[in-house]
């Protein structure tokens, strides 16, 4: 089963990147939006790993390799 979004695939490329230059919390964004803090947290770490293209709407379910896995990881705990 692919991945739904309630969220406009515009409005999740603006949130992530209000989020990147510091203009809102993750609080915020999710407030706004009316969604969880992971789903922000999701929609962050598929851009940063794959570019806007990862925030659209897919017909299935992503998979990603574990190296790719272990990057995002890694970067999230550098900060």
């Amino acid at each position: 089963m692919g991945s739904k979004f309630t969220v406009s695939y515009e409005e999740r490329i603006d949130a992530v990147e209000k989020y990147l230059r510091n203009e809102y919390s993750m609080n915020d964004l999710s407030k706004q939006l009316k969604v969880a803090n992971t789903s922000i947290r999701r929609w962050l770490a598929r851009y940063q790993s794959l570019g806007p293209e990862g925030l659209q709407e897919t017909s299935k379910n992503l998979s990603y390799s574990w190296e790719l896995k272990e990057t995002v990881v890694m970067d999230y705990l550098s900060g």
